[in-house]
């Protein structure tokens, strides 16, 4: 990340370089959690304790997110609409999370697969929630709108819910 960001606030060739890039970032992605996913054993959730340890872990890190965010940016008197929502867009970023992943395989068999599993199934439920919980954070604190295309697609929906 640091190579990224030393690369293209320096280099006069950066914009072109990420444009020809953005062809083949995407199936990087894809791939990456493709095979994150493919670690996920959901036969250990089968027990509760295990759940329980996910639901908090995945409480906890929200709310540090949101908190942490909330703080910070009262501590920078950033204005309320960012106090608000800046933490809300914080949640889907699980790219620490998936490095804990490695650092788990080194508790041995056991525990790094219990901790793996929790850590890989709150990734999914980030990637799920997230995304939806970010663009409702940003349109209600006012920096996007509904696009034309998304009020075309409801404006079809509504059609069809009246006609049924």
């Amino acid at each position: 990340m640091m190579l990224g960001t030393v690369f293209c606030n320096f280099s006069e060739y950066s914009v072109d370089i990420m444009n020809r890039s953005s062809k083949w970032t995407s199936p990087l992605y894809a791939l990456f959690f493709v095979l994150s996913g493919a670690e996920l054993d959901l036969g250990v959730f089968r027990y509760p304790a295990i759940v329980l340890i996910g639901v908090v872990y995945i409480l906890a890190r929200c709310l540090g997110k949101y908190y942490g965010a909330r703080l910070s940016s009262s501590l920078m008197h950033c204005n309320e609409t960012v106090r608000k929502y800046l933490g809300i867009t914080l949640f889907p970023q699980a790219g620490v999370a998936l490095g804990m992943v490695v650092t788990a395989q080194a508790l041995g068999e056991e525990m790094g697969s219990m901790v793996r599993n929790i850590i890989l199934f709150s990734v999914l439920v980030y990637e799920l929630a997230g995304p939806q919980l970010t663009r409702i954070a940003l349109t209600k604190a006012g920096e996007i709108q509904a696009g034309a295309d998304d009020a075309k697609n409801r404006a079809r929906f509504e059609k069809k819910a009246k006609i049924a």
